[in-house]
């Protein structure tokens, strides 16, 4: 239950959002909806239960932190290439 955010690069939008059924996207997405697909961007000052941050080694650094203060329960990261460094030493503290 509770609110998830997707968040991702927005040239990933389109891969996404059909694996998504029923969430919300695009340049005003509605916010009540339980999922949601966002750029990091977007997110800056929102909160949800929970956060899958996909392909994080491709976001700015001020995004990805952002992104990783999203979540009120739960973060998953989801990624095919090497974690940024600083978020992959905190992962194997």
């Amino acid at each position: 239950g509770g609110r998830v955010a997707v968040i991702a690069p927005r040239a990933l939008h389109h891969v996404l959002l059909p694996h998504l059924p029923g969430a919300s996207a695009g340049e005003s997405p509605d916010l009540t909806r339980p999922v949601v697909l966002l750029t990091p961007r977007q997110s800056k000052g929102l909160e949800f239960d929970e956060v899958l941050a996909v392909e994080p080694q491709r976001y700015e650094e001020s995004d990805l932190y952002v992104a990783l203060t999203r979540p009120t329960q739960r973060l998953g990261l989801l990624h095919s290439e090497p974690l940024p460094e600083p978020l992959a030493i905190a992962l194997k503290a």
